[in-house]
């Protein structure tokens, strides 16, 4: 017995086992040719030599059996018939052993839509959830995790939304190279007001109300937590006239700021001529000082 084609082994089954009733069968032609099947199937099978086009209907199901066995085996290639076909020469190594640089096309056009392109060509549309990390262009931490100080922070809480700029960071202004690192040089409350007639405030910041208590004199109250405590740089100006006036329309006057707590001051205006107070049309006033929880700088040098 020999391992033969399928055609051989079709040829051998047409002439020994004749359809005929002359009794010239026998049951060694039966037997060879059974044998000359059984021995050729598996390498007809790996042969891929098959009378038909389509010779599996179903799913090919490679056998598990005593843990042994159920390999498919290929030494050329898989070829693909779908989706524009394709041959694989390199096995599958799994997800974990893909490496992302050996991918083809990483950079063609704009191929991750779902991120944000470091060029530039996609946009954020809609709110971008921040962490407690810093975002900065050094791209790496100093000391530990959220100890970097150095760039832009974001923090969220029930009532705002907080944008911290890193202790080793500074805003700088291409305009003009001006540079900052504190937001303490910013005025903390001003206002502008008419203490004449029934009063009235043009423009203010931080500033809940003011009161005239006496003539010529106004307490001026602040937000709360505006100042963290009476130290601080106010600044005040008046036309000591009951009306506005044109421009040039002024008395020479003195504004005393005297009475200061963390929550208001007194405001006080009295002309240079008669050392009377009186309710001026236009009078200005700016503070400068450290609000609630704002770290004080140190003690100048002091020299006598």
């Amino acid at each position: 017995m020999a391992i033969r084609s399928s055609g051989t082994i079709y040829e051998n089954i047409q002439t020994d086992l004749a359809d005929n009733n002359a009794g010239a069968i026998s049951a060694a032609d039966i037997r060879n040719n059974m044998t000359d099947v059984l021995e050729s199937m598996n390498h007809i099978v790996a042969s891929g030599n098959f009378n038909s086009i389509t010779p599996f209907v179903n799913d090919v199901k490679l056998q598990l059996e005593d843990g042994a066995g159920g390999k498919l085996i290929v030494g050329s290639g898989i070829e693909f018939l779908n989706n524009g076909g394709g041959t694989q020469l390199i096995p599958y190594p799994g997800p974990g052993g893909i490496s992302h640089n050996n991918l083809i096309n990483l950079t063609v056009g704009n191929p991750h839509t779902q991120y944000m392109s470091t060029g530039g060509l996609n946009k954020a549309t809609a709110n971008m959830p921040m962490g407690e990390e810093w975002i900065n262009s050094s791209g790496s931490l100093v000391g530990a995790p959220n100890t970097d100080n150095r760039g832009l922070k974001f923090e969220y809480t029930d009532s705002e939304e907080i944008v911290h700029i890193g202790s080793a960071s500074s805003i700088k202004f291409d305009a003009d190279n001006s540079n900052t690192s504190s937001a303490k040089g910013i005025a903390q409350a001003w206002i502008t007001f008419n203490g004449s007639g029934n009063m009235s405030i043009m423009a203010s910041y931080n500033v809940s109300g003011v009161t005239r208590f006496e003539q010529g004199k106004f307490k001026i109250t602040f937000n709360p937590g505006t100042f963290s405590d009476p130290h601080y740089t106010a600044i005040g100006n008046s036309n000591a006239i009951a009306s506005a006036g044109s421009a040039e329309d002024f008395d020479i006057n003195t504004v005393g700021i005297v009475e200061r707590t963390a929550d208001y001051l007194t405001f006080c205006v009295k002309k240079d001529d008669n050392n009377t107070y009186i309710n001026a049309a236009v009078n200005d006033l700016v503070v400068f000082g450290n609000t609630v929880g704002v770290t004080a700088d140190s003690s100048p040098t002091r020299n006598t």
